[in-house]
């Protein structure tokens, strides 16, 4: 076999329902325009097919679950399983809004036979819940057709592929709708009867739509379409089976969009440091989220427990509709070496982790950073800040300034002591003058030393002018 085509009847049904946990046992459709357009098996065992009328869905079964069809929505999730598989055949088409087509020449090389290899497509597909029908033949347009018409064979060589061809229909050929009633007209029923046929006569007769047709079906050829490259981005939305009125109830569907966004970034050894979360309603405008992360990360549980935080803060402006995720910041993830017999740390929440936590629980302006200026006066060499408004050069003044010993305890104000310190108290280290603030009026000349208490405690002590002994804070 040279092409492999996947057909997915109900491509959007079977994705809303795997994302949003419902039960293959409650009857749903998909309604266009008035009518049935895809259906799960529960709906079908209850006498709905496609093509029912609306009114008579409802009365076939009183408590199924109907939506309405989107197209660009299916054309979406057929880009999102495109780039799932991709990163299993290197060569793959989109035909929208429901089929995908693989040139398996160049694959025979990675894996035993085909068999092994359609084993391995076959298990994404088959952890969506997906159901799909294939075909492989020697031609793209043969392994669509035969795809369509629920073949489920992959075909050896083009006699195999030609043997199947000739016992198809006219009306599932692929023909347009008026050919295949010219062709019925004439008495004939199956491919092979039109095969058996001069092209040349027939072409005189019914056009060259047919001729060339027929040489798509029976004859190798390039697709015309272009070949599938992966987005550099995640974008993914998600319209649900139904109206969403309260926050906890978007878990489940939030859970398998970032499952997506997850294999999106393992593939491409990436992370995000923040997400963009769209709440659609179906007349307000959309609510936007901003989810950060204290340090980039790609692990769905993570990125889903921040997003639970953050929702927990809010109401609802409406039943949500549909969600809309995208990835941003973008940068390569960070690999940790660990030896074999250390515990394993990364177990635990890493810093970043703990911070986009808090963020996400309290609120950004509730989590502050100390930061560091490039002053002597204890006093002013440290201020809070955002955590998101760090920069490069704060970021060197911090490194400048934390190069000398500071203790991690600073009393907001220095505490006087009765006298100089002398019984039970020892000098460790000082004294250490600090005179500045000169130019603001708030100038200081003291003398520092580090002492340890009767108690044990690291002190930072400092002696004025006036020989007045204070304790200005306690090393950690």
């Amino acid at each position: 076999m040279q092409w492999l085509y996947i057909h997915f009847p109900c491509l959007q049904l079977d994705s809303s329902l795997g994302q949003q946990g419902t039960v293959q046992a409650q009857p749903c459709v998909l309604i266009h325009q008035g009518l049935v357009v895809q259906s799960n098996i529960s709906a079908r065992a209850a006498g709905i097919r496609l093509g029912t009328g609306l009114a008579q869905a409802a009365l076939l079964c009183s408590h199924v679950t109907m939506a309405d069809y989107q197209v660009r929505q299916e054309q979406q999730l057929l880009k999102q399983l495109a780039h799932q598989l991709y990163q299993l055949s290197a060569t793959l088409y989109l035909y929208p809004p429901q089929g995908l087509l693989f040139q398996t020449q160049d694959m025979r090389r990675l894996y035993k036979d085909a068999a092994h290899y359609w084993q391995s497509l076959q298990q994404p597909l088959q952890e969506r819940e997906l159901h799909y029908f294939y075909a492989a033949a020697h031609s793209p347009l043969a392994a669509q057709v035969l795809a369509r018409a629920q073949k489920n064979h992959l075909c050896a060589d083009a006699s195999d592929s030609e043997r199947l061809l000739d016992q198809l229909p006219i009306s599932e050929a692929g023909f347009s709708p008026a050919l295949t009633e010219q062709l019925q007209r004439l008495g004939l029923r199956v491919l092979g009867q039109v095969q058996s046929h001069s092209r040349s006569s027939l072409g005189k007769k019914l056009g060259t739509e047919l001729v060339q047709h027929l040489q798509q079906l029976y004859q190798n050829h390039t697709p015309k379409v272009a070949a599938y490259r992966p987005s550099e981005y995640f974008s993914q939305q998600l319209p649900l089976l139904y109206e969403v009125e309260n926050s906890p109830s978007l878990r489940f569907p939030l859970s398998r969009v970032l499952q997506d966004m997850e294999v999106f970034l393992h593939s491409r050894q990436l992370q995000v440091a923040s997400i963009k979360l769209g709440l659609i309603y179906r007349e307000q405008e959309t609510t936007w989220l901003h989810i950060g992360s204290g340090a980039g990360e790609y692990l769905a549980k993570v990125w889903l427990d921040l997003i639970m935080l953050h929702l927990e803060h809010i109401s609802l402006n409406a039943p949500v509709v549909s969600l809309h995720l995208k990835g941003r910041q973008q940068s390569a993830r960070e690999t940790f070496n660990q030896c074999l017999f250390e515990p394993n740390k990364h177990a635990q929440l890493s810093p970043g982790q703990l911070l986009g936590r808090l963020q996400n629980k309290l609120g950004n302006h509730c989590v502050q950073q100390l930061g560091l200026r490039d002053d002597y006066r204890p006093e002013h060499s440290t201020y809070s800040q955002q955590l998101q408004h760090l920069s490069n050069n704060t970021q060197a003044i911090q490194q400048q300034a934390t190069q000398t010993l500071r203790p991690s305890i600073l009393l907001p104000s220095p505490h006087m002591l009765a006298g100089k310190p002398r019984y039970g108290w020892h000098t460790l280290q000082g004294p250490e003058r600090i005179q500045s603030g000169w130019w603001d009026n708030q100038a200081i000349c003291r003398d520092y030393f580090i002492m340890r208490n009767p108690q044990g405690q690291l002190c930072w002590l400092f002696r004025n002018h006036q020989e007045e002994w204070f304790v200005h804070g306690y090393f950690a």
